[in-house]
């Protein structure tokens, strides 16, 4: 008699003894036992005999998957430590007319099969040791996390870390991001825990990074060009981590859960900015300030100990402050997996341009270091950013036609001064400036139009506007200046008579004596 009818049999009794000795209700008992009601109901009224004969025909019940029941008993035995849902992946692979069915269908039987062949589950079990405490200043952990806030406006934002700690006095720094970190920006934050620490340790473990590492292959590390650069300048030796192997360095495994658990759950979300100076506060109250639950002391306290171990530290400049792409043919560059739109014409055999990274935008820049355009960071990969402004080659055709416009000019070199003033002001609408002031000069009088030109710009009356209302107020003055004289056109020439002809005038003392009287 196995387990299972062992202990049917001492639940059938239970509720007979219950019903009958105790008196208890049905549902009294279901709510004792943890049953069904229907359940107790339906024992209470059977007998011994009655109950052995539903535990047999129960014994007999023809399972759906019967017909595999060789094939799952073959396969456990050669590969005891397969599991349900690999077994029934067998299934379907090896029997085309193997019926759906749930999983959790599957899983039973598969059970019932170890159960009655006696195959026990191999269970892969991982060995471990206590390790000795590192010497001091010997090695630090670091590693990314990343966590679900909510703001003010109960929007979902999510936040990225990077975690960085001595192992020997658990001393703990953490950098927060408003975006992932790339190689660039986790050098940086290299920098500020190290500056944090106040020194730096000999030896740093990582995980296999995609921001530290392209490739392993036995032993042999392939670095991203950003991170050997600087590894090479700092001199630390580096320690990756097997893949799916977290264990190997469980301490900061533990700090990025702490942080998610002590600091980050149930904390509003304002700035980046806000939240790490948040994170300090809390590093120097509670992840340094408090007594560490294993090593059972204060790691603030640990680490005035170790920083005299450390390796010195100073800032250094490594890496410049733009890096260059090479412009494609199709007037974009790639950063970080996604494309950027430069504008049209941009592109020329290697031609390479250069790029900032200011906070959340892209700064673009040709190399003589004039400024191009700027885009936001896409949040993913894969993605083609197009500033619409960049689908149309405008820089040659204003450049054309600022040529043409300012030979209009009595003097064309002074109208391009002029308007590469105007492009110091207002370089985003040059293109309209330019053409409202060839519409502006069109029918006006050329030497008029290049007095005006010079006042423009020894003033520095820089736009079309103002241009074209000091143009309109010296005509109105050279108008007035200028007026006509009347002319007498005669109907006859011949006779003058009518034309030599003057009016008589009255004497003012006439009316004076016609008021009086």
């Amino acid at each position: 008699m196995d387990k299972k009818t062992i202990g049917g049999w001492i639940m059938y009794h239970e509720i007979k003894r219950l019903k009958l000795v105790n008196g208890l209700s049905y549902s009294a008992i279901a709510a004792y036992l943890g049953m069904n009601r229907r359940t107790v109901v339906k024992y209470s009224a059977m007998s011994e005999a009655e109950y052995e004969a539903s535990l047999v025909k129960k014994g007999i019940r023809i399972k759906v998957l019967s017909n595999y029941e060789s094939f799952v008993k073959d396969r456990l035995t050669a590969h005891p430590a397969a599991s349900a849902a690999q077994v029934h992946d067998w299934l379907k692979e090896h029997h085309k007319d193997f019926p759906v069915i749930a999983p959790k269908t599957v899983y039973n039987f598969v059970m019932s099969i170890r159960q009655q062949y006696n195959i026990p589950l191999e269970e892969t079990c991982r060995d471990y040791f206590v390790v000795e405490e590192l010497p001091y200043g010997m090695q630090a952990q670091a590693d990314f996390g990343q966590y679900i806030l909510r703001n003010a406006d109960e929007r979902r934002k999510k936040v990225h870390f990077f975690v960085m700690m001595l192992s020997r006095s658990r001393m703990k720094f953490v950098r927060f991001s408003s975006i992932p970190f790339t190689s660039r920006t986790a050098v940086d934050a290299h920098e500020e825990a190290f500056k944090f620490f106040s020194g730096m340790p000999r030896e740093v473990v990582y995980d296999q990074d995609r921001l530290f590492l392209t490739d392993e292959n036995l032993g042999e590390l392939l670095l991203t060009q950003v991170f050997k650069d600087y590894i090479f300048e700092r001199d630390i030796r580096l320690y990756f981590c097997r893949k799916a192997d977290p264990e190997s360095k469980g301490k900061v495994e533990n700090v990025v859960k702490f942080i998610k658990n002590n600091f980050l759950y149930g904390r509003a979300y304002y700035d980046i900015d806000l939240l790490q100076t948040q994170a300090l506060g809390w590093l120097e109250r509670t992840g340094n300030g408090m007594p560490h639950s294993t090593i059972r002391k204060i790691p603030l306290q640990e680490w005035n100990i170790e920083k005299e171990h450390l390796k010195s530290w100073a800032p250094v400049s490594l890496l410049p402050d733009f890096i260059y792409r090479y412009v494609r043919l199709d007037n974009t560059i790639s950063f970080q997996g996604n494309f950027y739109s430069v504008p049209q014409g941009t592109f020329k055999k290697d031609v390479m341009v250069m790029i900032w990274l200011k906070g959340d935008e892209l700064h673009i820049h040709d190399q003589q270091e004039q400024f191009l355009c700027k885009h936001m960071l896409a949040q993913s990969k894969g993605n083609v950013v197009i500033n619409t402004d960049h689908k149309r080659d405008k820089s040659k055709k204003l450049k054309d036609l600022m040529v043409d416009i300012a030979a209009l000019f009595i003097n064309p070199a002074l109208a391009t001064q002029y308007f590469e003033l105007i492009r110091e002001v207002k370089g985003r609408y040059l293109r309209d400036q330019v053409q409202a002031i060839r519409d502006a000069i069109q029918g006006r009088n050329r030497d008029l139009v290049n007095k005006v030109l010079e006042k423009c710009i020894q003033g520095r009356y820089l736009g079309a506007v103002i241009f074209s209302e000091l143009l309109t107020m010296h005509e109105e003055e050279d108008r007035f200046v200028s007026a006509p004289i009347g002319k007498v056109i005669l109907l006859d020439p011949n006779c003058t008579k009518k034309a030599e002809t003057r009016p008589d005038k009255s004497d003012l003392d006439a009316y004076e004596k016609a008021f009086n009287r």
